[in-house]
């Protein structure tokens, strides 16, 4: 059996590429490579499917109208696991862990939206055999409007 090739770029099934994080590069200030998705019930509902969360107000422009929002609304917890994913495509799941993620919810995600996720490391530091980076993670709207702020951290061995 063959050893399994590891790209130094991660190409996601969206086919952009991905520059991994780089030890002997990074600083403090570095922004990480940014993950984009548009807001479509395709997606939402898909995401549903998994865990159980047909609420009216992500499925239904109607039923979100009513409630005060101006169009069906995107899954929290989506949200949170696409920027695991910015984080995993990022660090490299062969080579590190994404080892804790926060956010807070600022205003809703609204579909016919793009959500653009981003981040920027803050901290670098050694921590038993591993290097931690500490990373501000954020995401806006197509709007410019910020929807999610919040902070994680990734883990790769020294």
């Amino acid at each position: 059996m063959s050893e399994t090739y590891v790209p130094s770029t991660y190409i996601p099934p969206t086919g952009a590429v991905v520059p991994r994080l780089d030890l002997k590069t990074l600083k403090v200030g570095d922004e990480v490579p940014k993950l984009v998705r548009r807001g479509d019930l395709q997606h939402w509902n898909r995401y549903a499917a998994v865990n159980h969360e047909f609420a009216g107000h992500h499925m239904d422009d109607g039923v979100a109208i009513h409630e005060g929002f101006e169009a069906a609304i995107g899954m929290g917890p989506f949200i949170h696991a696409l920027l695991h994913q910015m984080l995993r495509e990022w660090v490299g799941e062969d080579v590190g862990r994404v080892a804790k993620v926060g956010m807070q919810s600022r205003r809703p995600w609204h579909r016919g939206r793009t959500l653009t996720q981003g981040g920027k490391v803050t901290a670098i530091r050694e921590e038993g055999d591993e290097i931690v980076i500490s990373v501000d993670v954020w995401g806006d709207d197509d709007q410019g409007q910020r929807l999610i702020i919040g902070e994680a951290e990734v883990a790769v061995p020294k």
